[in-house]
């Protein structure tokens, strides 16, 4: 869709014309009815605009949804904990790292109470272990004790050395299991839904919140298959929500048409101030390109039998109806794209009251703006 910009109106509104004054002329009029004589139709005071080629911004227009730029959803690791603190509410900012919900942590605390007993009885199981390969490696040099027992003394070693391993590695886990009896926000945002419950026991992957990374939201704009070839990131976007408009940008452009709609998506970056929500409808003005085209002042343009039309002034003084091709209408002024040449001539004030053919008089145009 294009959009028109940076045309200004030339014309001046004339005086009244002398048939409206009061004078003779009244008086000849009556004279002219009561001789059943015919009063020529007078002629109709008009102002008038050049049809000129201007620059126009091309504008792709797409419609959509306010959704989160990145939306996380932030789940339980552990179950079957009861819910002993829920830190945030919905719409609350915040940090990484803060917390979020803390589970009732006495279980796993005595968990990694166990796990640690179990690691310093196999440290200790180690320390012997190695003690006896040592005294059965003296022994084996002056032949008291033989090569077997030896090599026996070193295996018993090495499982003591692997069984340490093990129970340092459920201490590990335990200790783990233990921090994630508190939920910390994993980056910077906005709680969007918190579906964690005071007192609850939720299962391990149960949703808790939903949070909108940083805070960022966009507007995912469908837009014509045909329209996406314009369409770049870091273009100037106008998104309208209502009666108000934000200042955005082109963030991404999907790389997938919809077979359906035949409809790709456009992600618009919103600005942290404006002020929607998502869920919301908005609409998005893409300034694509900026190309030269006809243009007049809306005002030109009327409608007959439902096609849009204007009266275009002769050299004669009279007028012509002509039938258009729009574009976009934009800040008071429209696209000519079929009916009308650059130089013409069109009626801006006065042209509901004009029929085919009509004689009118012309206020002078303005002079071109440089």
């Amino acid at each position: 869709m294009l959009l028109v910009a940076g045309v200004a109106e030339r014309y001046l509104r004339s005086p009244a014309p002398a048939w409206l004054a009061p004078g003779p002329s009244s008086s000849v009029s009556a004279t002219a009815a009561a001789a059943g004589q015919t009063t020529p139709h007078p002629a109709l005071a008009v102002a008038v605009a050049l049809v000129e080629s201007v620059p126009v911004d091309r504008i792709v227009v797409g419609d959509g949804s306010v959704v989160a730029w990145q939306e996380l959803a932030i789940g339980a690791e552990i179950g079957g904990l009861r819910v002993v603190e829920v830190a945030v509410e919905e719409g609350d900012r915040v940090r990484q790292g803060q917390l979020l919900l803390r589970f009732d942590a006495a279980v796993p605390i005595a968990q990694v109470a166990l796990a640690e007993a179990v690691v310093a009885e196999n440290e200790a199981a180690l320390q012997v272990a190695r003690s006896d390969l040592s005294r059965a490696d003296e022994l084996s040099r002056g032949a008291i004790v033989t090569r077997q027992a030896v090599e026996q003394r070193q295996a018993a070693s090495l499982q003591a050395e692997a069984r340490l391993a093990a129970a340092r590695a459920r201490r590990d886990e335990a200790v783990a299991r233990l921090a994630q009896t508190r939920i910390l926000a994993p980056a910077g945002g906005v709680i969007a839904r918190r579906a964690a419950l005071l007192g609850a026991v939720p299962s391990a992957g149960q949703e808790m919140f939903r949070m909108v990374r940083d805070g960022r939201l966009e507007l995912d704009a469908k837009v014509p298959e045909l329209d996406l070839g314009a369409v770049r990131p870091g273009q100037a976007v106008r998104v309208v929500h209502g009666d108000r408009e934000i200042e955005a940008t082109v963030r991404a452009v999907a790389p997938i048409v919809d077979t359906g709609t035949r409809h790709g998506i456009v992600r618009v970056a919103l600005p942290a101030d404006a002020g929607l929500l998502p869920g919301m409808f908005a609409r998005a003005e893409i300034r694509a390109d900026t190309v030269s085209a006809l243009a007049v002042p809306q005002v030109a343009v009327v409608f007959r039998t439902d096609a849009p039309a204007a009266f275009v002034l002769g050299d004669d003084g009279r007028v012509s109806l002509r039938r258009l091709a729009v574009g976009a209408y934009d800040r008071g002024f429209v696209e000519v794209m079929d009916g009308l040449r650059a130089g013409e001539r069109v009626v801006v004030s006065g042209a509901g009251f004009l029929a085919e053919g009509d004689s009118v008089l012309v206020a002078p145009l303005l002079a071109a703006a440089p």
